[in-house]
């Protein structure tokens, strides 16, 4: 196997992984709330702790690459994670679940700006976008199947099942990357470091150069596109309930918004890789704005409900993996874990909003069909971001 290919292998597995982690909290919550006899605040807190610890590690991941390498700074990242999905199988009480979660989510956020940017650096510039896309559809594949894992539980498994698996496959990955994996990122940063004699700051990589509008629309695009992304993997059970569906029939659903995002990541990154871009990032916000109305107005009948879960997932999901494969374009080699890393830890944000604004709109009376209708507005805000992004200048390396 080359060396792009067994990079492009081994980030899809990366990726994998992270995907399986953002959705086994859920997966496993029932149970542990269960067993620790969790407060409400304690399970906020506990929900929260990976989310915080993504942002962090994302900047300080990011940053570090630039310096030590992108292969470095992901393998260190990997078995962080691993390492702290094992502890959080053995946390005994809801202090060592919180700190064993926030751990984990530095070793998710330090690994996923590394191996969107090894991806990008591995792929020739023409099928950067459609390439990096295709690679980063392994996430929300992992959340599908951290959700079938979960079936274990009716056949009498633990819920630290899950973390056994999400803590010894990414310590193998990391194993694995530490004899195949090369770092042209590294090799990137020692060629600037003879031309210059040093890295930008971290103010300079973001801001300097004229790439301060390029940073805050990505900034803008991450932080909308992914509220609308995990409010819907946080409460599209729970609002397809309230159409007038059975549980039952709402996990199938956001099964279906999974898959949708997966498969159809792939067409798109294609569309959007052509000489079209800034048209089909128009059509692409357009249909997620109609898929969501579309959900909101479904009739009580299932196949047409997993039908419009479906391509809602498609432009949701789909819209989240082109701004990661978009991101590594707008900054150079040498400050490319920088300008990544600060665009996830900014869509990391919009992850905590989007929960919270559905939960807060339904607590106050709102129904299910009002919160898909009242997300609307933030998807034309992401989309207004990543259209306005495509007349900033991309670089050539």
């Amino acid at each position: 196997m080359g060396e792009s290919k067994a990079t492009l292998v081994l980030c899809a597995a990366a990726a994998l992984l992270e995907g399986f982690d953002n959705q086994s909290m859920g997966v496993a919550a029932p149970q542990v709330i269960a067993e620790f006899g969790l407060s409400t605040g304690e399970t906020t807190a506990i929900f929260s702790a990976a989310t915080m610890g993504l942002s962090v590690g994302a900047l300080i991941g990011g940053r570090i690459a630039d310096h030590l390498g992108r292969k470095r700074t992901l393998i260190v990242s990997l078995l962080l994670f691993g390492l702290c999905s094992l502890l959080t199988a053995a946390a005994t009480g809801a202090q060592p679940l919180f700190i064993a979660r926030l751990l984990t989510g530095l070793g998710l956020g330090g690994a996923m700006p590394n191996f969107i940017s090894l991806c990008s650096e591995a792929t020739h510039a023409r099928q950067r976008i459609s390439v990096v896309t295709l690679i980063m559809a392994a996430m929300p594949l992992g959340g599908a199947l951290a959700a079938l894992v979960s079936v274990g539980a009716h056949l009498g498994l633990s819920w630290r099942s899950i973390f056994y698996i999400g803590g010894l496959a990414p310590i193998l990955i990391g194993c694995l990357m530490m004899f195949l994996l090369p770092d042209s990122g590294r090799r990137s940063a020692a060629r600037s470091l003879a031309v210059s004699g040093r890295i930008e700051g971290v103010a300079a990589a973001l801001f300097g150069s004229q790439r301060a509008p390029a940073t805050l629309l990505l900034w803008a695009a991450f932080f909308f596109t992914q509220l609308v992304l995990f409010m819907m993997l946080n409460w599209l059970p729970t609002l397809m309930v309230g159409l007038g569906f059975t549980r039952s029939e709402a996990g199938w659903t956001s099964v279906c918004f999974n898959l949708g995002g997966s498969i159809g990541a792939g067409f798109l990154g294609n569309l959007h890789a052509g000489g079209r871009r800034r048209q089909w990032v128009l059509v692409t916000y357009t249909l997620m704005a109609a898929s969501l109305a579309s959900v909101a107005s479904v009739v009580k009948v299932f196949a047409v409900a997993a039908s419009a879960c479906t391509l809602a997932g498609v432009f949701i999901v789909g819209a989240q993996l082109i701004l990661f494969a978009l991101a590594p374009l707008y900054y150079g080699a040498p400050i490319r874990g920088t300008g990544v890393g600060a665009a996830v830890a900014a869509g990391r944000l919009g992850t905590v909003v989007g929960p919270v604004f559905a939960g807060g709109l339904l607590a106050s009376g709102g129904g299910s069909a009002a919160v898909f209708l009242a997300i609307v507005p933030f998807v034309v805000a992401g989309g207004g971001a990543a259209f306005a992004l495509t007349w900033r200048d991309q670089v050539s390396e």
